[in-house]
């Protein structure tokens, strides 16, 4: 579960925009999830095989459009459905302090 993190400025994502994982916090690969504890925060962080497969997209600077791109023909989602919900993910991702945007 991904919360929210108050003290993170949220950061507008849309399909035009760049991220990348903050690289703050290592997954590790259980079964098809991946899992990570920040201690910091007091969170475990679970991701589906779908969700594991965007972050395995992000190390590097990535537009959002070509995520999408991909999880579409990997996973067999119409456009407009991955979008929204690639979208929502990475919001969350953001606001847990997980991914950057680029300017």
């Amino acid at each position: 579960m991904l919360r929210y993190n108050s003290k993170m400025p949220v950061q507008k994502i849309d399909s035009g925009s760049i991220v990348c994982s903050s690289g703050d916090i290592p997954f590790a690969r259980l079964h098809d999830d991946l899992l990570a504890i920040d201690q910091r925060a007091g969170y475990c962080y679970s991701l589906n095989p779908s969700a594991a497969r965007i972050w395995e997209l992000i190390p590097s600077p990535i537009a959002v459009r070509t995520v999408c791109a991909i999880i579409c023909k990997e996973f067999g989602v119409e456009e407009q459905e991955c979008t929204e919900d690639v979208l929502t993910f990475l919001g969350a991702l953001a606001s847990a302090g997980l991914v950057r945007v680029a300017d």
